[in-house]
Parts: structure tokens; sequence; C-alpha cells
């Protein structure tokens, strides 16, 4: 299910304007029973992270789409992300994308950690099993917020 929602969220981020078609970005998009909060591109799957949450529900499920290496679908995988001073480890499951035949990871996490990590800098490294990825935090902050807002409302 939630990888349902993290898809719909990516979708709704389909449905920016045009002009940051290339661009990754960090998109917020509720739907009637929770809310996605990705960092992707505009009328495209192409995304690194993404956080999805259902009403009422305390835990955020983060999804890592950066790939990973000697991860198998279904192993205990962590999602390591940095910003600043901050860091934050996560442990879940590596799971097989639907989109590729990348490993990626997806693991939970709560509203404190999530609003701690995309505050913390300038910048956030993402990090499982044999990767990393440095991206943007602008914009991260108040997209959270409208996030926060729509999962806990």
């Amino acid at each position: 299910m939630f990888r349902t929602l993290l898809a719909t969220g990516l979708l709704a981020a389909t449905c920016l304007p045009a002009a940051a078609q290339e661009k990754l970005v960090w998109n917020a998009a509720s739907m009637d029973n929770g809310a996605t909060l990705s960092f992707s591109a505009p009328e495209s799957d192409h995304g690194m992270i993404g956080f999805v949450c259902n009403k009422g529900n305390p835990t955020v499920l983060v999804g890592s789409y950066i790939g990973s290496k000697g991860l198998k679908a279904d192993e205990p995988a962590r999602i390591i992300l940095s910003a600043g001073k901050v860091k934050k480890t996560f442990t879940g499951k590596a799971v097989t994308s639907e989109e590729s035949a990348a490993v990626d990871v997806e693991a939970g996490a709560t509203f404190d950690d999530v609003k701690a990590v995309l505050a913390g800098g300038k910048l956030m490294t993402i990090e499982v099993k044999g990767v990393k990825q440095q991206i943007s935090l602008t914009g991260a902050p108040a997209a959270f917020a409208s996030f926060e807002t729509a999962c806990k409302g």
C-alpha cells in the first residue's frame, strides 16, 4: 500500500508546471488517506527519495530510489540520511524497484527525524549499502510542512 501511495505521489508531482521538467525538486502531494513528499523530476517518474504517510499514523515510510550494491530483495537494510550535523539511520528492507531492476531500500521513520534531517543544512546525503548520493534541500522544509499538515490533518 505504501508503494502505491508513493507512486501516486510521484505521479502527482508530474502535474507541476513544465518549467522544471529536467530539474529534481521537492514536491508534496496530499491524498484522501495521507500524503507524499518526494525529491523528483516533474513530468517524470524519476526520483531519488520519497516519504509516505497515512493520516493518523505516526510512522513515515522512507523510500530511497538510488539503487544499492550487494542487497537482495527482502534483506534487512538501512537508509542513512545526513545533512549538516544531523544524521539519522532508518532500518527497513531491500525492495526490488517496479520501474527498473534496481534494489532500493524502504524503512520506517518518525516525523521528527525526517523534519530534523530536512532542516539540517543545504545538502542531504542519502546512503544505502554500496551507494551514496547527495541532493539539494532547497525547498525541502516548506514541502515538508505541507506534507506534515496533510499527514496529521
